[in-house]
């Protein structure tokens, strides 16, 4: 009876430092592995600042002297309004009257300063992109001009 108590006490044991053993390198590489990991989202992270920064760079919200130069206006609330009037060209229907293409009409905005706006347009026949120009005149009401337009081939 002893043999057995002495055998149950000493494989208790060997079954603690396993156990122990396990646990501490289950431990270790748990946190070699947490560790790696946010290494890599904070390089992930750096990496995707940094490209939202370029792409900010080319733009009103983000260009202190176009902001300067719209001093008279809240630049917050001026690209939405020249957005919605942009926008309103499109409800001809033969298509956005600044778009030199037949039945195009534009979908999407992005301001580059206080001047220039790139636009994605698309049609029927395809689409493209059109820089616009925009001016603000003294009575409130804004104009546009279109700069360049360019239309992608179909496949």
């Amino acid at each position: 009876m002893k043999k057995l108590v002495l055998y149950g006490l000493i494989f208790s044991v060997l079954i603690n430092i396993f156990q122990f053993m396990y646990s501490s390198k289950k431990f270790q590489f748990d946190e070699e592995r947490a560790t790696k990991f946010r290494t890599k989202i904070n390089d992930s992270l750096t990496k995707i600042i940094a490209e939202k920064e370029e792409g900010d760079y080319f733009s009103l919200a983000h260009n202190d002297k176009a902001i300067d130069y719209l001093e008279a206006y809240d630049v917050n609330k001026l690209m939405p309004f020249v957005k919605e009037k942009l926008m309103d060209l499109n409800s001809n229907p033969a298509g956005n009257k600044l778009i030199p293409y037949d039945g195009m009409v534009i979908n999407k905005v992005r301001f580059l300063n206080h001047r220039w706006i790139i636009a994605d347009f698309t049609g029927q026949t395809g689409w493209g992109e059109i820089i616009i120009k925009y001016f603000m005149e003294k009575d409130g009401s804004v104009t546009f001009e279109t700069a360049e337009t360019l239309l992608y081939p179909q496949n």
